[in-house]
């Protein structure tokens, strides 16, 4: 691991990379889009080659109302008051048209012998490949019902988003052997694909980062920070946000409570067969790397950083 404390950088007067940083700092702050070359370094202009961060914001990962919506739905739920899904399944504490609303009642208790019997039945029924039916008020039945609607023999899609579109996870290894052709693909214990690999933006010099690039399941989604994490490997992300006495914005934890940096906006970030998921999440990411080299280089404040001005 690599530490580095409070201050500026020993190589940060190098006029070459003070030249750059300016340019990068002044391209940062205009919304101009910058270049990620094959190498990992970072242009203010494009390159054969290279993949371009269009204008864009990094996502703020603390975002006031919807911790304020958060809080608010938590009362409602503790008070056993209702709440509304709306059509786009988005959940509110009020009435929506078009909405549905659940009224107030707790969850089912799951020893109850009855529905423990059904459960089994139904399991039966679901290994064996069997129909089921979904009845007008929404239970489940191993028969058929008037009225009702029979799921017919099938399987579920699978797990795995790249099972079910294997022609997806094609696109992603093309485009990030294009781009970022030293990350490497391997699979987690659990399933889920991973890249591996170090960039190295050239604006603080030799300053080398290890970034590991991982899927989530349901890849792809468009939303704030996307369906790729970024995880700092080395130098890591706490440890050098613990020496600076100063936790940058557009920092996430995972599940797990490890830190990945929440890169773009959720309207920044396309999804779908197209080639924008692991290599355009990549190139957010260095761009997030670079504007924190330029803090600690000294030629961006904290202050600006946190204001998600870039």
């Amino acid at each position: 691991m690599i530490s580095i404390p409070k201050g500026k950088l020993a190589n940060s007067n190098d006029d070459a990379l003070k030249k750059k940083r300016e340019e990068l700092r002044k391209k940062l702050l205009e919304g101009k889009k910058i270049t990620i070359n094959k190498d990992g370094n970072v242009s203010g202009g494009n390159s054969e080659g290279g993949i371009s961060v269009p204008k864009g914001k990094l996502a703020n990962s603390n975002d006031d109302a919807l911790k304020k919506k958060r809080e608010e739905l938590r009362k409602k739920l503790l008070e056993g008051k209702k709440i509304t899904i709306n059509k786009d399944g988005n959940v509110s504490d009020g009435n929506s048209e078009g909405g549905i609303s659940v009224p107030k009642g707790k969850l089912a208790n799951s020893n109850d012998d009855a529905l423990k019997k059904k459960r089994e039945e139904l399991r039966k029924k679901l290994l064996e490949g069997k129909k089921i039916t979904i009845n007008k008020d929404g239970n489940v039945s191993d028969g058929n019902s008037e009225g009702g609607i029979s799921v017919p023999k099938g399987k579920l899609a699978s797990f795995y988003w790249y099972e079910n579109d294997p022609e997806l996870l094609k696109a992603e290894i093309f485009a990030m052997n294009k781009f970022f052709p030293n990350f490497k693909l391997s699979k987690e214990d659990d399933g889920r694909y991973t890249w591996l690999g170090t960039i190295n933006t050239g604006v603080t010099g030799d300053l080398t980062w290890t970034l590991q690039i991982l899927y989530d399941n349901n890849f792809p989604k468009s939303r704030m920070g996307g369906s790729v994490k970024i995880y700092t490997i080395d130098p890591d992300i706490d440890e050098l946000s613990k020496n600076l006495n100063w936790r940058p914005h557009h920092l996430l934890k995972d599940e797990g409570g490890y830190t990945y940096l929440c890169t773009a906006e959720s309207n920044d970030v396309k999804s779908g067969n197209t080639v924008t998921s692991a290599a355009t999440t990549l190139s957010w990411a260095v761009k997030w790397i670079v504007v924190f080299e330029l803090v600690l280089s000294g030629e961006i404040t904290m202050a600006e950083f946190d204001a998600r001005t870039f």
